[in-house]
């Protein structure tokens, strides 16, 4: 694999201290541009973040936008060169929820096509959940427009779903443009419909759009996140699922999500990341 991307989730913390020095040693690693995380835009107005990538060879391919920021991204995302505004995920309990999703994630595509992105649908474990016998994701792919909306497809979560993520893709050909490069151990999980959390039981989130959370909660995090484990190492097939992504009618975006630090240094463990890319 020669072009490969990186969300900024798993060093926001590094970058709210120094954006243009990590991002320097981010593209030093190897990645050709980044999808952004909770707005992290380092200050940049469209047009600067937009030159500042491109004077380290790098570009922005996509960024993740909680609906609420729709509009917001509406307006900025377009002058960085963005191509997908990507939701990260949709609180699904029913196949009406399912159908009303589908319905606004074709609507978001509409709005966001006229700024000349694409809207896209990042899935999590429970959108493999069945309703009434029926995949919720089986739902919003066959009920949105492909011309409107993509799909992000994350291995890892399929698989901890016990879905097979390069027979899904084959399934739905053309449908995944964007796929979430993760690696996952395998481990026991039950699979729960996600809920909404209300607004005022959501937890503040510091200034890198991580939850604040005390240092033993901390370790509790660091803990569960360590089933995203180093590439080649855990139960993905990647071979598996770059041979189906790559035979889509559309040439995919492989985009790295590292969630933990395997080797206890994120930079070594992204380097570790484009390595085992770059050899796939």
């Amino acid at each position: 694999m020669d072009k490969f991307y990186v969300q900024l989730d798993g060093f926001s913390r590094q970058l709210v201290h120094d954006y243009e020095g990590v991002m320097e040693k981010v593209a030093k690693l190897g990645y050709n541009g980044i999808e952004i995380f909770y707005g992290l835009h380092g200050g940049y107005t469209p047009e600067g973040l937009k030159n500042f990538l491109g004077s380290i060879g790098m570009e922005v391919i996509s960024s993740h936008v909680e609906t609420e920021d729709t509009e917001e991204n509406l307006k900025y995302l377009p002058g960085t060169g963005c191509r997908y505004m990507i939701n990260p995920g949709l609180a699904i309990t029913s196949t009406k929820e399912a159908y009303e999703a589908a319905h606004f994630l074709n609507e978001m595509g509409k709005k966001a096509r006229s700024v000349g992105m694409k809207y896209g649908y990042h899935n999590h474990s429970n959108d493999f959940l069945k309703l009434d016998g029926k995949m919720i994701c089986d739902i919003l792919i066959e009920n949105t427009d492909p011309e409107l909306v993509a799909f992000e497809m994350d291995i890892a979560w399929a698989y901890r779903a016990d879905v097979d993520a390069a027979g899904y893709i084959r399934k739905y050909p053309g449908r995944f443009e964007l796929v979430h490069v993760k690696e996952t151990k395998e481990f026991p999980m039950k699979l729960d419909f996600m809920k909404p959390i209300p607004k005022e039981k959501q937890g503040e989130k510091d200034i890198s759009g991580w939850p604040k959370l005390d240092p033993e909660a901390a370790k509790k995090l660091d803990e569960a996140l360590s089933i995203n484990c180093e590439l080649g190492k855990g139960i993905v097939d990647m071979k598996a699922v770059k041979a189906a992504a790559d035979a889509q009618p559309c040439e995919p975006i492989y985009i790295v999500e590292r969630d933990y630090a395997w080797t206890g240094d994120i930079f070594t463990t992204l380097a570790a990341d484009a390595g085992y890319l770059r050899a796939l």
